[in-house]
């Protein structure tokens, strides 16, 4: 049932000005306010939180159609990564930014993505594909390997959700392997790898990384095929140079993990402090989602600069680790492929 889930409460106009202003404010520039100009932070909030409903639905719909040994999970978009893209693309309307609702899928294989991605297109859902972005056939510059579908939510019986869009990332475990690594360094170090930005060293080390995986996973895990390319050349003498296998390595020595027994909860509030790699979770069960979409603005709102803040739903904590590990900075396994490159 859709009341239990947060309403617009403003025009699309006030969300697209609430964007606007906030990025002003984040450049320093004057801003004039009255009595009618809501808050922007309060509005870009409710714009966020509205995204529940309509990616529940079609987290629901992913479930379904996926793989039974796929891994589902759905978040909303940060407030930080909210505003970071606004202020990265000032031509941006906030309401035109597609991966606010985001449902994440890792499947086993290439075969299984494509598959996938045609049971979606054959289906009988009305939600509208608005776009598709094959990160595959054309990775990017940094390496980024995955699929991504963008809907347009649409019901008759919800229509006050029509319109947002809802972005499914679909990626293998061997580029979520990578994906993984990049966030978790990106999150500990504080090194934007993520938006194309960094450290050059970080950068190329994941360019390279990336491409030797990608072999490695089209030739059926063949090391040799690997070790034969001139990118595993590249990599070792980068390797050797730079140390950044061994940055990782540090980083993952460094987290203290959290445990948890309780698997019914649904939604789970992550608190990642880089400086120290501690990492606290907060567990509410589905009727707590409002209380925990208001605990989670309150704490976008005060966090200190090296707390890092996510809200995530998922069917249970281990699914919750696999997908969204950079939290947990469970990297081993990305370390022990590229350790068995170089074996």
């Amino acid at each position: 049932m859709a009341h239990n889930y947060e309403e617009i409460l403003y025009s699309r106009n006030q969300v697209k000005k609430a964007g606007k202003v906030f990025v002003d404010l984040l450049n320093h520039k004057s801003v004039k306010f009255d009595v009618n100009t809501p808050d922007p932070l309060v509005v870009i909030n409710n714009w966020r939180a509205a995204h529940s409903f309509p990616l529940q639905v079609l987290y629901m719909h992913v479930k379904k159609s996926a793989p039974q040994t796929a891994i589902v999970a759905q978040r909303l978009k940060r407030l930080y990564s909210i505003t970071q893209k606004l202020y990265r693309f000032p031509h941006m309307s906030l309401t035109a930014m597609q991966d606010i609702g985001g449902c994440r899928v890792i499947v086993d294989s290439i075969d299984d993505i494509y598959s996938l991605i045609a049971k979606f297109k054959k289906s009988k859902m009305r939600h509208k594909l608005k776009e598709e972005y094959d990160y595959i056939k054309r990775p990017k510059e940094d390496g980024y390997r995955s699929y991504h579908i963008v809907y347009s939510y649409f019901s008759d019986r919800n229509p006050k959700y029509n319109g947002l869009f809802i972005e499914i990332q679909i990626r293998t475990h061997i580029q979520h392997l990578w994906a993984t690594a990049v966030e978790t360094m990106d999150t500990f170090t504080g090194d934007p790898l993520k938006i194309g930005q960094g450290d050059p060293q970080n950068r190329q080390f994941f360019i390279l990384a990336s491409r030797l995986l990608a072999i490695f996973e089209l030739s059926g895990g063949d090391l040799d095929a690997v070790r034969a390319s001139h990118d595993f050349e590249e990599f070792c003498m980068y390797e050797a140079d730079y140390h950044v296998l061994q940055k990782l390595k540090n980083i993952k020595e460094a987290v203290e993990f959290v445990k948890t027994t309780d698997k019914s909860n649904q939604y789970y509030l992550l608190i990642l402090n880089r400086s120290t790699g501690v990492l606290n979770i907060s567990q509410f069960s589905s009727s707590q989602l409002e209380e925990a979409t208001e605990r989670y603005n309150l704490l976008e709102k005060e966090k200190e600069k090296e707390q890092d803040v996510v809200l995530v739903s998922t069917t249970s904590y281990n699914a919750l680790k696999k997908a969204y590990p950079n939290y947990f900075s469970d990297i081993s396994e990305f370390i022990d492929i590229m350790e068995r490159f170089q074996a």
